[in-house]
C-alpha cells in the first residue's frame, strides 16, 4: 500500500488494470464509433460528389449561356440584324434574311439545351427577334436594370411569367445584356434575354445525383422558395435558409421529427444555394446490427470509463491543476505562491520542486536588483570619466590675471574661456548640472575655436526662455561640437557655422546641434550609435558615448537623434525635463525608475 501510495507509476498500473477487466466493452465502443464513423463519411462523401457534380454542371450552364450572349457582341449577323434600319421593302428584305439564320441559331441551342425556354433579342432599330416559347411578362424592371449595368451580365432571380401556348404560369431565370456597339462600348445597340426554365434546369442539373436516399434543391434566398426532390413534403424554406446561414456550407437539421445531414453551395453568379441532404436514418439502416450487437457493452464500457476518469482526475489531474493555477501566481509576479504536497509520488515531486524553485528565483531576483542599480551607476560614472578631462584649473586663473597686468586682454578672455571649461568639467564631481552651466561650457569651446580659426568660424545659440534651471547630464553638447570641427569641416572650407537650439517640448528637453560641414552618413551614423561595428569608422564614437550615458540614466525613448537635413549634419538630443534637485538626485542614486521622475516633474 506505502508503495502504491508514493509512485505515479503504480497507480496508473492500477487505474488501466481496470480497463483490462472489460476488454470486450472497449473494443465494442471502438467497433460501434469506427463503424459508425467510416458509414457516416462514405454517405457524406457521396453527398459532397453529387454536390460538386451539380455545381460543376450548374456552372457549365451559366458559362454556356454567357459565352451565347459574348458571342452576339461579335457577330456580324446579330449586330447587323439590331442596326439596320427598317424603312424601305429591301430593309426588311435584309432584316427577314438575318432573322432567319439568328432563328436557325437558336432552334440548333434549343434542341441541344433543354433547359433553353426562350430567347428575345430587340435592336436600336426596334426589330425583335424571338426564338422559344412564346410569353407574356412584365420585364421592364430588369431591362432598365440591364441598361444600367452598360454591357455587364445580369442574372435575374427566379420571377414568373405565362406561357401563352401552355397556357399556364412557369418559373424562369433570366441573362439580361445591353449589346453595345462594337467600336463605341458607351453606345447601346440592343437588348438580348436568355429565359432558363427552372424547373427543367434543375432536373438537368440533378439527374444522376438524386434518389430516393439523397435529394438536393435550389434554394433561392430573395424568392424564398425550395425548388427539387420532394421538397413540397418534407423541408421549408425558413428552415434551410436559417441552418444555412448560421451553421455554414454543412450542417445537420431536423425536419417533421427526422435528422438529416447536409451540404449546401453557394452559387454566386444566380444568387441561390444549392443543397444536398441526406437522412440521418439512412445512415443508421446501414449499421444497425453492429449497433444491436455492441449496446450492453457500451453501457458497461461507459460506466467504468467514468471510474476510472474520477481516479485519474483525483490522483494526477487535480495536483497538476493546483500547480498551474499557483504557476499562474508566479507569472503575475506573485513569489508566495505554494502548492500543497500530499504524497511522496512522481506529482508530489514536482509540488516540492515548484515550491524550492519559487524561492530560489526570490532570492536571486533580490541579489540581481540590487547588483544591477550598482553596476548601472558604475558603468554611468566609467562613460563619465572618459570625457571629464582633469586639469589644473588654479594655475590656469594665475596666468589669465597674468595676462590682464600685463594688458593682453585678448589672451585673457581665452584663458578666461578655457578656465570656464576646466570649471564646469571638474565641478566637484557633479553629474547633474542646470542647463545655463552646460550652455556656458559650450560658448566658452566655440569662443576659444573662434579666436583660433578667425572670421572663417560662426556659431550661434538659440535658447527658449525659462529653461536655464533644467538639470541636464554635464558635457553631452560639446561632444556633438567638437565632432562637428573633427568631421564636419573639411579643412577648405571658408564659412563655418554651428548653431545650438535648446528649448523645451512638453517633459522633455531637447538640444540640437547643427552645422553646415560636409555632412555624414545617417544611416551608418544611427548604426553605430545603437553600437554596431564598422571597420574603419571612428567618427560616431562620441555620438556613441552620449548616447549611451543619457540611455543608462533613462532608459530606451532618450538619447541621440539624427536627422538628415539639406546640408550639413544635424544632432538631437532628447531627455526628459528635469528642474527638481531631488528628483536628478534620486535618478543617479538609482533609487527609483524613471516613472517616479514623470511623477515629480507632474507635481
Amino acid at each position: 500500500m506505502q508503495l502504491i501510495r508514493n509512485s505515479l507509476k503504480w497507480k496508473s498500473i492500477i487505474i488501466f488494470l481496470l480497463l483490462v477487466t472489460i476488454p470486450s466493452s472497449l473494443i465494442g465502443s471502438i467497433v460501434i464509433y469506427q463503424s459508425n464513423n467510416i458509414v457516416k463519411q462514405q454517405v457524406m462523401n457521396t453527398t459532397q460528389w453529387n454536390l460538386n457534380n451539380m455545381e460543376a454542371k450548374l456552372t457549365d450552364v451559366i458559362e454556356e449561356v454567357e459565352e451565347i450572349s459574348r458571342y452576339i457582341i461579335y457577330s456580324n449577323e446579330f449586330r447587323d440584324f439590331m442596326t439596320h434600319p427598317a424603312i424601305t421593302s429591301s430593309d426588311y428584305t435584309v432584316l427577314n434574311r438575318l432573322r432567319s439564320n439568328l432563328n436557325g441559331f437558336f432552334v440548333f441551342h434549343q434542341s441541344e439545351k433543354d433547359y433553353f425556354h426562350s430567347v428575345q433579342i430587340k435592336g436600336q432599330n426596334d426589330q425583335v427577334l424571338s426564338a422559344g416559347e412564346i410569353v407574356d411578362a412584365d420585364e421592364s424592371a430588369w431591362e432598365v436594370h440591364a441598361s444600367e449595368l452598360k454591357g455587364n451580365i445580369l442574372w435575374s432571380e427566379p420571377y414568373s411569367l405565362y406561357n401563352i401556348r401552355k397556357n399556364e404560369e412557369e418559373t424562369v431565370i433570366t441573362l439580361y445584356r445591353t449589346i453595345n456597339h462594337l467600336y463605341d462600348i458607351t453606345d447601346p445597340i440592343g437588348l438580348v434575354k436568355f429565359r432558363l426554365d427552372q424547373e427543367t434546369l434543375f432536373q438537368h442539373v440533378s439527374t444522376g445525383f438524386v434518389n430516393q436516399q439523397h435529394q438536393a434543391f435550389f434554394i433561392h434566398e430573395k424568392k424564398g422558395d425550395v425548388i427539387g426532390s420532394r421538397n413540397g413534403e418534407l423541408f421549408e424554406y425558413e428552415e434551410l435558409m436559417d441552418n444555412i446561414k448560421n451553421d455554414g456550407e454543412s450542417f445537420q437539421f431536423t425536419s417533421h421529427e427526422e435528422n438529416y445531414y447536409a451540404v449546401s453551395r453557394y452559387i454566386d453568379t444566380l444568387d441561390l444555394y444549392i443543397v444536398s441532404v441526406v437522412s440521418e436514418a439512412y445512415i443508421l439502416s446501414e449499421m444497425g446490427g453492429i449497433r444491436t450487437s455492441f449496446g450492453y457493452m457500451i453501457v458497461i464500457a461507459i460506466l467504468m470509463g467514468l471510474l476510472t476518469f474520477a481516479g485519474f482526475i483525483f490522483f494526477v489531474v487535480r495536483p497538476l491543476l493546483e500547480l498551474t493555477r499557483e504557476t499562474k501566481r508566479v507569472e503575475r509576479g506573485d513569489f508566495k505562491a505554494r502548492v500543497p504536497v500530499r504524497s511522496n509520488d512522481e506529482v508530489g515531486q514536482l509540488g516540492f520542486r515548484f515550491n524550492a524553485m519559487v524561492e530560489r528565483i526570490q532570492l536571486l531576483i533580490d541579489t540581481k536588483y540590487k547588483l544591477e542599480l550598482q553596476n548601472k551607476h558604475s558603468e554611468l560614472k566609467a562613460l563619465q570619466s572618459q570625457i571629464n578631462p582633469h586639469f589644473l584649473y588654479n594655475t590656469l586663473d594665475m596666468i589669465r590675471w597674468t595676462a590682464r597686468i600685463e594688458k593682453a586682454p585678448e589672451t585673457s578672455k581665452s584663458i578666461e574661456d578655457l578656465a570656464n571649461l576646466f570649471r564646469i568639467t571638474l565641478s566637484q564631481g557633479k553629474v547633474w548640472i542646470p542647463l545655463s552651466s552646460e550652455l556656458k561650457y559650450v560658448q566658452s569651446y566655440m569662443e576659444l575655436q573662434r579666436k583660433r580659426l578667425g572670421e572663417s568660424f560662426q556659431y550661434y545659440l538659440f535658447k527658449e526662455a525659462g529653461i536655464d534651471d533644467g538639470i541636464v547630464m554635464k558635457l553631452i553638447v560639446e561632444p556633438l561640437v567638437e565632432n562637428s570641427f573633427k568631421h564636419g569641416f573639411s579643412s577648405t572650407q571658408v564659412k563655418k557655422v554651428i548653431i545650438i537650439r535648446a528649448y523645451r517640448q512638453a517633459d522633455r528637453l531637447l538640444l540640437e546641434v547643427l552645422d553646415n560641414g560636409v555632412g555624414l552618413d545617417v544611416k551608418q551614423a544611427q548604426r553605430l550609435v545603437k553600437g554596431e561595428k564598422i571597420a574603419g569608422k571612428t567618427e560616431s564614437f562620441a555620438l556613441k558615448n552620449v548616447h549611451d550615458r543619457i540611455v543608462n540614466a533613462f532608459g530606451q525613448g532618450y538619447g541621440i537623434e539624427i536627422d538628415e537635413p539639406v546640408k550639413g549634419a544635424q544632432i538631437r538630443i532628447v531627455l526628459p525635463w528635469m528642474d527638481n534637485e531631488q528628483v536628478w538626485q534620486q535618478v543617479w542614486k538609482g533609487e527609483e525608475s524613471y516613472d517616479g521622475v514623470q511623477n515629480s516633474n507632474s507635481r
